[in-house]
């Protein structure tokens, strides 16, 4: 009996040792696992998990683990693409074309710039978003499809930008450090603040402000680039102010009875003061 149950012992101690050196290959492992237990997988399949193309259809951990994996990736996605939902913008029932015409779908979640800007950069006023922007992915942030500087002049001649002497030491600045891409409310689509980049910011500076150096509608009484009359006025001398204030209160007021043919920034200073009538300090 004590023979017996020694045999057994060295058998199911060869049994193990080859167990252990078969292992070392998952194909001869397969063989020895399959061999001694049911239901083993063998190393030659391989399982594929099919996943349908829209999220909705799918439980909510796969969805999880999906949407992580796309957004491991080095693209920057739009909402809707990231998250699948595809027919947020598109018809199925009509070979997947958008629902709503450009820009009319896009103005559904952004802001539509027409009713914004008084004046409209040419791809905005003719209704071409993707002209700038892919509706899917890119690599680039607000998903352009090129860098900002990069994309503008594939419009813009770049020889025509740098002969302006505006534009002498850009160097490498964007162009839409001053210009807003989309729309403003003067012919340059120049960005609300963007002359302080260069000239004094009156708002820092003075307790009182001008009306159009409150508003930052700078472009209300300089050109942008040239004009005839200095400090690129769009008008000369008096005639400006009087274009905005009317000649006959001004004349009402006793102080200026005798003004004759002085300036009105002889005393006033055009951009704001320390006092609510802008008066000069020799005033």
């Amino acid at each position: 009996m004590n023979l017996d149950k020694h045999k057994f012992i060295n058998y199911l101690l060869f049994i193990i040792a080859v167990s252990l050196f078969w292992t070392c290959s998952p194909e001869l492992s397969y063989g020895v696992k399959s061999f001694l237990f049911d239901g083993v997988p063998s190393p030659n399949t391989t399982e594929i998990l099919v996943v349908k193309d829209s999220l909705q259809t799918l439980k909510q951990n796969t969805k999880e683990i999906l949407v992580s994996t796309i957004q491991k990736n080095e693209f920057n996605l739009h909402p809707p693409y990231q998250e699948r939902d595809c027919t947020s913008c598109h018809d199925r029932n009509n070979m997947g074309k958008t629902k709503l015409p450009i820009p009319e779908l896009c103005n559904q979640c952004h802001t539509d710039f027409s009713k914004k800007f008084e004046t409209l950069h040419g791809p905005v006023a003719s209704n071409n978003c993707i002209q700038c922007h892919t509706p899917h992915q890119s690599k680039l942030k607000n998903l352009l499809v090129e860098s900002s500087k990069k994309l503008c002049l594939s419009c813009h001649d770049s020889n025509q930008v740098s002969e302006n002497k505006i534009h002498k030491d850009i160097k490498k600045t964007s162009c839409i450090e001053c210009h807003n891409p989309h729309g403003g409310s003067n012919r340059m689509i120049l960005q609300s603040e963007s002359c302080y980049k260069c000239h004094d910011n009156y708002k820092k500076e003075y307790k009182f402000l001008h009306g159009p150096v409150d508003t930052g509608s700078c472009f209300q009484c300089h050109g942008t680039h040239k004009t005839k009359a200095p400090n690129l006025l769009i008008n000369s001398g008096d005639n400006l102010c009087l274009s905005c204030h009317d000649s006959k209160d001004i004349i009402k007021t006793k102080y200026h009875i005798d003004i004759k043919n002085n300036k009105c920034i002889e005393c006033h200073d055009p951009h704001g003061g320390k006092n609510d009538k802008f008066l000069l300090n020799k005033q």
